[in-house]
């Protein structure tokens, strides 16, 4: 078994690309009542696994539920569509989670116990991803109190081992998935930290980098769940919870850097937004450059949906905010003179 180790830099020095992660998009489902966990995406359909009642749930790009199929389990943590069946892995079991595989009229076909780990049996299952004849899976549980915080595993399904192991950041992993040689995890809130998406590279065997979810910043409960890259596109299922916007289910909707995808490193400079609260207008500055060059700006609301996507050049950026509901807001830029940054405010009417 390949077992990997964290370089001793922290994260925020371990590059200086800065190709990044773009939010492009975001689908909530409101009003439903299962917490959606695992997600596997094709070219039509995107199919969500339910961690209360187990039913696999059938939604449309746009978000439209089409039906679900029961499969007579009650969790789902991670979710592996093939052509002629499923794969659903176990939340938690004291003794050793299982990964099962059901046909698509919901019969079952197959169950293995996962292999027992660093920290002692497979207990708590974050997510699945497939890789050929084998998983990725994280686990949430054995964890660890000092970094690296939990593990993520490459798994034969009926192999006594794992075949790879790749340490982690957070000590709540769930969602998992793979471009290439670049493995992206997700981490949920706990003990203070910070959700993000973190990309490995395990051709290297480094850290590349994380980036925040959409609304980290206003309250840092997002509850991430399950992730899938369908070769183009990351998506991401949170389970929203925070203060800032009612309970929903919501997918975050990720492009890629043309060269590798890798996560934002630079850190964001904070700009200024005046006037905050905003009521109809909002002009936000940008740091004097000898050429400031174009921007493009992208505002998010609380419940991390664009409502704002815009491009221009020069040093000030003028927003109509009349229409946007009162709430919090937070505004992405980035530009050909300069690091990325972001400003945070609210609007009220």
């Amino acid at each position: 078994m390949i077992h990997r180790s964290l370089p001793a830099i922290l994260l925020a020095l371990l590059a200086t690309s800065s190709r990044s992660q773009v939010l492009v998009d975001s689908l909530q489902y409101a009003g439903i009542t299962q917490n959606f966990w695992g997600i596997h995406v094709t070219t039509d359909t995107i199919f969500l696994g339910a961690d209360l009642s187990g039913a696999i749930y059938y939604s449309d790009h746009a978000g439209n539920l089409l039906g679900q199929q029961s499969t007579g389990f009650t969790f789902d943590h991670g979710l592996v569509r093939t052509p002629t069946s499923y794969l659903i892995a176990q939340d938690y079991a004291a003794n050793g989670a299982h990964l099962y595989e059901i046909d698509l009229s919901g019969t079952l076909l197959n169950t293995w116990m996962f292999p027992d780990v660093i920290g002692g049996h497979s207990s708590g299952i974050g997510d699945l991803f497939p890789d050929g004849n084998a998983v990725w899976y994280t686990m949430y549980y054995p964890d660890f109190n000092t970094d690296p915080y939990a593990y993520a595993y490459r798994w034969v399904p009926g192999d006594a081992t794992a075949n790879d192991t790749v340490p982690l950041h957070g000590e709540q992993p769930y969602g998992i998935a793979i471009k290439g040689d670049t493995l992206f995890y997700v981490t949920d809130n706990l003990n203070g930290d910070q959700e993000r998406i973190y990309a490995y590279d395990l051709t290297n065997e480094q850290d590349i980098g994380w980036i925040e979810l959409p609304d980290t910043p206003i309250d840092n409960d997002q509850s991430p769940r399950g992730m899938y890259y369908d070769g183009t596109h990351l998506y991401l299922i949170a389970n929203r919870s925070g203060g800032s916007a009612n309970a929903y289910q919501n997918i975050y909707i990720y492009a890629f850097d043309n060269a590798v995808g890798s996560a934002e490193l630079h850190p964001a400079t904070v700009l200024p937004a005046y006037p905050d609260p905003a009521d109809d207008h909002l002009t936000i500055t940008l740091p004097f450059t000898r050429t400031n060059g174009e921007w493009e700006i992208s505002v998010l609301d609380g419940t991390g949906r664009i409502v704002s996507r815009s491009r221009g050049d020069g040093q000030v950026i003028d927003l109509d905010t009349g229409a946007w509901p009162t709430g919090a807001y937070q505004a992405r830029v980035t530009r050909a003179g300069g690091p990325p940054g972001v400003a945070r405010f609210l609007v009220v009417h």
